[in-house]
């Protein structure tokens, strides 16, 4: 087991000998009641594909990864893996959410044969790859996000159900980023697939289409991205929030507005409508180009000169032409030789956070980010990470104290280091010198008796 954390997972498929549903294999040794409390969000829906789910369960996170095993819709189909993470009372108790939307799809093959926890530090290896590429193509398709922001603005807090058609991961991705800079928190609990939104448990579900009438009674804030309706002040707020992020130009404006940590969600709207209503930067005019010169008229042949009629005619001797001197042969170039270049995963990588660090604006959204360096950067060996873990220092020291930032970059660059010995509170030189005073005052007052 690595040393940096463990995850109990366990295997639900068809058990023929119950003829049901159940968990077949585990790092458990006791799934008793499991079932009972992860059976209703079981169901990975019909569409070919994974579909992930992110709950808080019996005090631990609980990840869901749900495919089926072939074509038809039977329940003799499913297979889910369920993956139990750290304490839920841990705000960044992991796999956290965007590590359970970029890496969960793909754990399926990493279960072992053993009865054995698994490693955090590998679930969580291709962390950088998988983000990097997540995040490009939710801010590619970010328009379709404004709608389901606008929603959330209304009901802070409040549960949401969305009907959308395509890839739910990748609107999660961007709806948390999003609402982590606008309104300071992001659902934590998910559902990329439901097929009614009655079920408690998760702040944000997906459906293909609304169950029916039956469902009338969910106490959830319902969207529909086929018929999208942004009239109001927090559509338009959606709207510029949302091209701000597909531009990557969000964390400037919410610095900018100086939208900080604490802030009311009133307050936020106030300040967010009044960007609305600020004046359009004037676009500078494109500099004219100058039209192109004329080209130059062929010039005339010369006249020829008149011939002369008297006198003897001269014959000129005709100029031999010189010879060329050849070219001095060139002294061939050696190459200098050039130390092996920083593997192009690191350098993908490290590019990644630097671009996080750079458009955090809270503490916690920075502490979100040095764990997931720390994470990914115990998975590289050590002389991958350290020339460049110093860049991301200016960046981390600007939003964290150093006494959370030294300790985790002392382990990354020195791993094997003992840990800095606790000096004694005695040793404070403070205490010694109270301790010397107090020292005279009683010699002085032990002299003092024996001279009486």
């Amino acid at each position: 087991m690595g040393r940096y954390s463990s995850v109990d997972w366990i295997l639900f498929e068809w058990d023929e000998r119950r003829t049901g549903l159940g968990p077949v294999r585990s790092s458990l040794e006791d799934t008793r009641g499991w079932y009972h409390q992860l059976g209703p969000w079981l169901d990975p829906g019909p569409a070919p594909g994974v579909s992930v789910c992110r709950l808080m369960v019996d005090g631990r996170v609980v990840v869901l990864s749900r495919t089926r095993t072939g074509g038809s819709d039977s329940r003799r189909t499913i297979r889910v893996q369920a993956y139990l993470g750290g304490s839920a009372a841990n705000a960044s108790a992991m796999p956290n959410v965007r590590q359970a939307l970029a890496l969960a799809p793909g754990w399926s093959s990493l279960l072992p044969a053993d009865p054995e926890p698994l490693d955090l530090a590998v679930l969580l290896r291709p962390y950088a790859d998988a983000s990097a590429a997540l995040d490009r193509r939710a801010r590619a398709e970010a328009a379709t996000l404004a709608p389901i922001v606008s929603e959330a603005l209304r009901g802070h807090r409040e549960s949401l159900s969305v009907v959308a058609q395509g890839e739910a991961v990748v609107r999660l991705w961007g709806l948390v980023d999003i609402l982590d800079l606008v309104l300071g928190r992001y659902p934590e609990t998910f559902s990329t697939y439901e097929s009614d939104d009655l079920k408690q448990g998760a702040e944000v579900i997906f459906l293909q289409q609304w169950p029916g009438p039956s469902s009338r009674a969910s106490h959830r804030r319902r969207v529909d991205l086929r018929a999208p309706d942004q009239s109001d002040l927090y559509g338009e707020i959606a709207a510029m929030v949302v091209d701000a992020y597909a531009g990557r130009r969000l964390p400037e404006l919410v610095k900018r507005l100086r939208i900080n940590d604490g802030m009311a969600l009133e307050e936020r709207v106030e300040l967010l409508g009044a960007a609305l209503r600020e004046p359009p930067k004037p676009v500078p005019d494109e500099p004219r180009t100058p039209p192109p010169p004329e080209p130059p008229k062929p010039s005339e042949p010369p006249e020829p000169a008149p011939a002369m009629t008297s006198g003897p005619r001269r014959r000129v001797p005709a100029e031999r032409p010189r010879p060329t001197p050849a070219p001095e042969p060139r002294a061939p170039v050696t190459p200098q030789a050039r130390p092996d270049p920083q593997p192009v995963a690191v350098r993908d990588a490290f590019d990644y956070f630097l671009t996080e660090l750079a458009e955090a604006t809270t503490e916690g959204a920075a502490r979100g980010i040095l764990r997931d360096v720390h994470a990914w950067a115990r998975t590289r060996p050590p002389a991958d990470v350290r020339s460049r873990l110093h860049a991301l220092v200016p960046e981390l020291e600007r939003l964290l104290p150093d006494d959370e930032v030294n300790p985790i970059l002392r382990d990354l660059l020195d791993p094997d280091a003992p840990a800095e010995a606790v000096r004694s509170a005695w040793l404070d030189p403070r205490w010694l010198v109270l301790a010397a005073v107090l020292l005279v005052v009683l010699v002085l007052q032990v002299v003092t008796t024996i001279l009486r």
